[in-house]
C-alpha cells in the first residue's frame, strides 16, 4: 500500500474501550475501520498492547476475561501489523533529554519515526517534544 505509514499509539485503542468522549470514540473507530479496509497503512507494537492491557487492568479495573477480549479485538484488526523495532539506546537518549515516559520514548525510537518515514497517531502531545511527526485521528481519517 502506498501513502504514509502510521504507528497507532495505545490511547487510540483506549478511547474505544473507555468511550469517554463521543468525538474521540468516533474518530478512533473510523481510524480502525479504515485500517481494516486497508485504506490506512498502520502498525503498532507489543509495547502498545502491553500499555493497553495494563491500563485496562489497573486503570479501568477490567477483569482478566474482559482484557482477553480486548487483546483479541486489537490483534484481530485486519491489516494492522505489529512491529517491534524500537531502539533502546535511542529511547534512553530521548528519556535523558525530555521529561517524558520511557514507554513513549521507546515508541518514538522506532527507526522509521526517527527518520520521519512513519507518523505516530496519538492524542499524547508529549510526542511533539521528541521531534517526530504526530497526528491525531481526525487528521488521518
Amino acid at each position: 500500500m502506498k501513502g504514509p505509514r502510521y504507528f497507532i499509539d495505545s490511547n487510540i485503542f483506549l478511547r474505544i474501550i473507555a468511550k469517554d468522549s463521543q468525538v474521540k470514540l468516533r474518530e478512533c473507530e473510523t481510524l480502525v475501520i479504515k485500517i481494516s479496509q486497508n485504506k490506512i497503512n498502520a502498525s503498532t507494537s507489543s509495547l502498545v498492547l502491553t500499555e493497553v492491557v495494563w491500563t485496562c487492568l489497573k486503570g479501568y479495573k477490567l477483569m482478566r476475561n474482559e482484557v482477553k477480549e480486548v487483546i483479541k479485538s486489537i490483534t484481530g484488526i485486519k491489516n494492522l501489523r505489529f512491529e517491534d523495532k524500537m531502539k533502546v539506546s535511542t529511547a534512553a537518549e530521548m528519556f535523558d533529554k525530555h521529561n517524558i515516559k520511557f514507554a513513549d520514548c521507546l515508541i518514538a525510537s522506532h527507526p522509521k519515526m526517527v527518520q520521519g518515514d512513519m507518523i505516530i497517531v496519538s492524542y499524547d502531545r508529549d510526542f511533539d517534544k521528541l521531534g517526530i511527526k504526530r497526528l491525531e485521528p481526525a487528521e488521518v481519517i
